[in-house]
């Protein structure tokens, strides 16, 4: 049978390694642009080794090598120098650069927080990690590569903002994008003490567990120095998708372990600045007429949706603002939707059945998606977006008459401050409303799920 793995990363691998990979088994890469394999390695001495070697499909843009570095530092050091930190990684044995590829012991576990037997349990033991990786030293030599450990973390987030600002406004510009930026960027919390080392996407779906307990703490490429809630809200941001515990239980159990004392406001705080992290290039990824294919359409649009009309919530809260809702004008079907119909149907009854490859089955789902997205596009596209354009021109008169136009004049007036950021987030809601409505049926559950309510 054919090798999945490049002859070339093969090759690197085995150098770096020192040993000879005599058997694998294609697995999930974990991430929409990594392939993954298991393998096994065997050393010089014949003894044989169960590893997982995964790699980046994107090794050829230049803008993934920070994001392959900073893994390999902290992976490097946990495995290594701060081995005794309490935190658990699968151990790092080798890194090939130009794959963005890295080899790691084989570590058998599950990633499904649901699948756990005493989810409580284990998510305690979790956040103990989290608790337990923030007590790193962030000035140990090993992880120079996430930064320097004396900058303020608020410096960081002032940078970051500034440049998403700058992207999204130079790239399909988009004024509920601008109007969460504008409202970071104002309300940037205070530095309150050091900066450490934070996972960068830490919640359920990025760890392995057995018996209720975390073996693996995994996906390490967003990890960076900053301020230990930013965690925290990370968790409760994949918790929009994949359930945890509630989030007082995480807080209480992340100051049982010796975390820093948990502010509710900053977490807020930071679920915001870390949905718009990469909201803003996962819009410019589907709106950006300069940018390249999307893999999963319908997937990028079906959370791309859930994101953005959750941000709308969010600054709703933080704001103060009650919004709202509009209502929806109806039109009829028209011909075309039985044909959309009948395309749904042959890829759910005939298409997803017959499929065997897991690749395959994904890219079922996805189109299905899209097509349920085109079918209500076909019915209420034209009147919805009209009723935006109508919006839009109601307070810039001079905005052009095609929406992405339009959208583009009310995000430049978001940026420059040119209108109040509560009527701003009211004309935000009721565009959300309806691109919600549009995507409903290739949501699902997606289409209502909101941040749960403190206790």
């Amino acid at each position: 049978m054919a090798s999945a793995i490049p002859l070339a990363l093969r090759e690197e691998i085995e150098r770096s390694s020192g040993g000879v990979i005599v058997d694998e088994r294609a697995r999930g890469g974990g991430g929409a642009s990594r392939q993954g394999a298991e393998v096994t390695l065997r050393t010089p001495d014949e003894r044989e080794r169960r590893c997982y070697l995964a790699w980046d499909s994107r090794a050829g843009d230049p803008a993934r090598r920070p994001y392959f570095e900073r893994e390999t530092a902290i992976l490097s050091a946990l495995s290594g120098p701060l081995g005794d930190s309490g935190v658990r990684v699968a151990p790092l044995i080798a890194a090939a650069p130009s794959h963005l590829a890295l080899l790691s012991a084989f570590i058998p576990g599950e990633d499904r927080f649901a699948a756990a037997g005493d989810r409580a349990a284990l998510a305690r033991d979790f956040v103990a990690q989290l608790a337990a990786l923030h007590r790193v030293d962030a000035h140990h030599p090993s992880l120079a590569t996430l930064g320097d450990p004396e900058a303020p973390a608020s410096a960081a987030i002032r940078t970051r903002l500034a440049r998403l600002k700058s992207e999204n406004l130079a790239r399909a510009p988009d004024p509920l994008l601008q109007l969460a930026l504008a409202w970071l960027a104002d309300n940037v919390p205070e530095d309150r003490g050091p900066v450490v080392v934070v996972h960068g996407d830490a919640g359920p779906g990025n760890f392995l567990h057995d018996e209720n307990r975390v073996v693996a703490v995994v996906d390490w490429e967003l990890t960076h120095l900053g301020d230990p809630m930013e965690d925290l809200a990370q968790i409760w941001v994949r918790s929009l998708i994949q359930p945890f515990v509630p989030m007082h239980e995480v807080f209480d159990a992340y100051e049982a372990a010796g975390g820093a004392t948990v502010d509710v406001n900053r977490v807020k705080y930071h679920r915001l600045y870390f949905q718009l992290g990469f909201s803003v290039g996962g819009h410019a990824a589907l709106f950006s007429p300069d940018a390249p294919p999307v893999a999963s359409v319908g997937t990028s649009m079906m959370y791309n949706t859930m994101h953005k009309r959750v941000i709308v919530m969010s600054l709703a809260e933080l704001t103060g603002v009650d919004l709202v809702t509009p209502d929806l004008a109806d039109a009829p079907a028209d011909w075309t939707d039985r044909m959309y119909g009948a395309a749904i149907d042959d890829l759910r009854n005939e298409i997803s059945p017959a499929t065997s490859s897991q690749r395959a089955s994904a890219k079922v789902k996805d189109l299905a998606r899209l097509v349920k997205f085109w079918r209500m596009r076909a019915r209420y596209g034209a009147a919805w977006d009209g009723a935006e354009v109508r919006e839009i021109r109601a307070r810039f008169p001079d905005a052009p008459d095609d929406l992405l136009g339009a959208r583009a004049v009310f995000a430049q007036a978001v940026a420059d401050g040119c209108i109040g950021r509560d009527e701003a987030l009211q004309l935000c809601h009721n565009r959300m409303v309806r691109e919600t409505a549009l995507m409903a049926d290739a949501m699902g559950a997606l289409a209502k799920t909101r941040y749960e309510a403190l206790a």
